[in-house]
C-alpha cells in the first residue's frame, strides 16, 4: 500500500476500534486491527490518536465582501482559506455561489471550479444560491452540467425593506419561488436538494425598529430582533411545503430551541429534514457584548442558554444532523464596516470569521471533553450525515474501504490558547480571541496525500478538486 495508519482510535460508522487504515491511490483500502494491516511504504503511529474522516464544511462563503472579478476574488480568498482547512481537518467544503437577480449563476460557478482546481489545498463543492426566475430556468443546467444540485434559499429572510431599495445581491423569497424551485429539485431527483435560510424578515424590521428607537447597538439587540419564534416559522412553513411537494430539505444555521423541537419532530416521522447548527451557538450567547460585541453579529443570530443547551441535546439526540461553520473570509475592516467592535450591532457585517479552524477544537473542547457529546456524534454532524445530504456518501464521510482517504488524526491532549497566530486565513478577528481548546488535528490526509503533518502545513495550493455530487 502506498501509506498506512497503525496504532489508531479509528472511529467508523459502527463506533471506535483499534487498529489502523491502509490507503492506496487515494483510497481507503483496510480499516481494522494492526495485526490484519498491510505493509505500506510509509507508517504513520497515530499513538492511540482518533482517526476520523476529514470534517466537511458544508455552509462556507468566499467572496469576503469583496468586490470585483470574481476569479479575483477567489484567487486571493480560495487558497488561504483551505490553507486554514487543513490546520482545522477539513478536507471537503461546500461553497455558496451566488450572483445577481439580473445575471446567471453558471459563469460564477465555472470560476469556482477553475479556481478549486488550480489553488485549493481542498476538495469543493458548489451550493447555488436562488434569487429570481432567470435563477429557476437555470436549475437544470446547473445540475446537470455544472455539477451542483443543492439549491439555497433566502426563505424571505435578507429582502430589501422597501420596493424602492436596490436590489440584494441574494435577497429573500416567498412561498411561491420557493414551491415551484423545489418542484424542479423533485423532477430532477437525487442527489438534488433544497436548502432555506429561515427568518421572517418582515417581522424583523418592526423589531429593530422599537430597538433602535430605544438607542440599542449591542449584541443582544441583534438577537432580540430575531428572537427563536422568528426562524421557527419560516421552518414550519417550508417544512410543509417540502413535505407537500414530496422532497428533502436541508435548513441551515439553526441556532433555537424551537427549531430544534421541529427538527425532532421531522425526525420522528422519517422526514428527511435535515438540521444543521454551527460552533457559535455552541458556545456563545447573545449577552457577550463585552467580551465579542458586532464580531458576534451573525444570520440567524446567536440566542440565549437555553437555545446552545437545547442545540448540544439535540446533537446528541440526533434532532440536528448536520453541521457547518457559516464560515467568511471577511477581514476585520470589512466584519466592522467602519463603526469598531462594540455598540455596532447594526452597521456592522452578518457572518463569522475563521470558522473552518477553530471548528474541530471547538467541538473537542466543549463538546467531547466537556461530555455533552462524543466523538462519534462529533464525526455523525460533521462528516457522516453532511456528506449523505449532499450526495457525497460513501466517497466522503466516512472511514470504510472504497472511500476517498480524507482522514485526520486528532492529538486530544494538544491544548492551544487562540491568538491571531492560530488563524491562517484571510479573517484577523475571532470571537474565539482568548479561548483555550484542547484537541487539535496532528494530521490532516485529503484523498492520501497529506497535507498536515505534525501540526504544520505541508501539502500545497492545487492539491484540492472540485467535486461533484452523485
Amino acid at each position: 500500500m502506498d501509506l498506512a495508519i497503525k496504532n489508531a482510535q479509528v472511529v467508523t460508522e459502527n463506533g471506535v476500534i483499534r487498529g489502523g487504515i491502509s490507503i492506496e491511490n487515494g483510497k481507503i483500502t483496510f480499516v481494522g486491527s494492526d495485526s490484519e494491516l498491510p505493509a505500506a511504504k510509509r507508517v504513520i503511529d497515530a499513538r492511540e490518536n482518533f482517526a476520523i474522516p476529514g470534517f466537511m464544511d458544508v455552509h462556507v462563503h468566499l467572496g469576503g465582501g469583496r468586490k470585483g472579478p470574481i476569479k479575483e476574488i477567489l484567487s486571493s480568498t480560495i487558497p488561504s482559506e483551505t490553507l486554514g482547512a487543513i490546520y482545522g481537518g477539513v478536507t471537503t467544503t461546500g461553497v455558496f455561489v451566488s450572483s445577481h437577480p439580473a445575471e446567471p449563476i453558471a459563469p460564477r460557478v465555472a470560476a469556482h471550479r477553475d479556481i478549486t482546481n488550480e489553488l485549493s489545498y481542498i476538495d469543493l463543492f458548489s451550493h447555488t444560491v436562488l434569487t429570481s426566475e432567470l435563477h429557476l430556468k437555470e436549475m437544470p443546467t446547473l445540475a446537470r452540467e455544472y455539477g451542483c444540485w443543492s439549491f439555497k434559499h433566502f426563505f424571505n429572510a435578507n429582502k430589501p425593506r422597501h420596493e424602492s431599495e436596490e436590489l440584494l445581491t441574494h435577497p429573500g423569497v416567498e412561498n411561491e419561488l420557493l414551491f415551484r424551485s423545489l418542484e424542479i429539485i423533485r423532477d430532477l431527483g437525487s442527489p438534488a436538494i433544497g436548502m432555506v435560510h429561515c427568518e421572517d424578515q418582515d417581522i424583523i424590521w418592526i423589531l429593530e425598529d422599537r430597538l433602535k428607537a430605544a438607542g440599542r447597538t449591542d449584541l443582544r439587540a441583534w438577537a432580540e430582533a430575531r428572537p427563536g419564534w422568528i426562524e421557527h416559522l419560516r421552518m414550519r412553513i417550508a417544512y410543509d411545503i417540502a413535505r407537500a411537494v414530496g422532497v428533502p430539505l436541508y435548513c441551515v444555521h439553526i441556532a433555537a430551541a424551537e427549531g430544534v423541537e421541529l427538527m425532532s419532530e421531522a425526525r420522528r416521522i422519517g422526514y428527511p429534514y435535515w438540521g444543521e447548527t454551527c460552533p457559535h451557538y455552541l458556545t456563545h450567547t447573545a449577552d457577550m457584548e463585552e467580551e465579542i460585541g458586532a464580531w458576534g453579529r451573525v444570520n440567524t443570530s446567536i440566542k440565549f442558554d437555553r437555545d446552545r443547551e437545547s442545540l448540544w441535546r439535540g446533537i446528541a439526540d440526533g434532532s440536528i444532523t448536520n453541521m457547518g461553520t457559516d464560515h467568511s473570509s471577511y477581514t476585520r475592516e470589512i466584519k466592522e464596516q467602519g463603526g469598531g467592535k462594540h455598540n455596532n450591532i447594526w452597521k456592522s457585517r452578518s457572518g463569522i470569521g475563521g470558522g473552518m479552524e477553530h471548528w474541530l477544537p471547538v467541538m473537542m473542547t466543549y463538546g467531547v471533553n466537556a461530555g455533552k457529546i462524543t466523538i462519534e456524534d462529533v464525526v455523525r454532524v460533521c462528516c457522516l450525515n453532511n456528506a449523505k445530504a449532499f450526495g457525497l456518501y460513501p466517497r466522503k464521510g466516512v472511514l470504510k474501504p472504497g472511500s476517498d482517504a480524507d482522514i485526520v488524526l486528532i492529538d486530544p491532549e494538544r491544548e492551544v490558547t487562540i491568538t491571531p497566530e492560530f488563524y491562517h486565513g484571510c479573517s484577523d478577528w475571532s470571537i474565539y480571541y482568548g479561548w483555550k481548546v484542547k484537541g487539535m488535528a496532528r494530521f490532516t490526509l485529503v484523498r492520501g496525500q497529506v497535507m498536515l503533518e505534525e501540526f504544520n502545513a505541508v501539502g500545497t495550493p492545487g492539491s484540492g478538486q472540485y467535486i461533484i455530487p452523485e
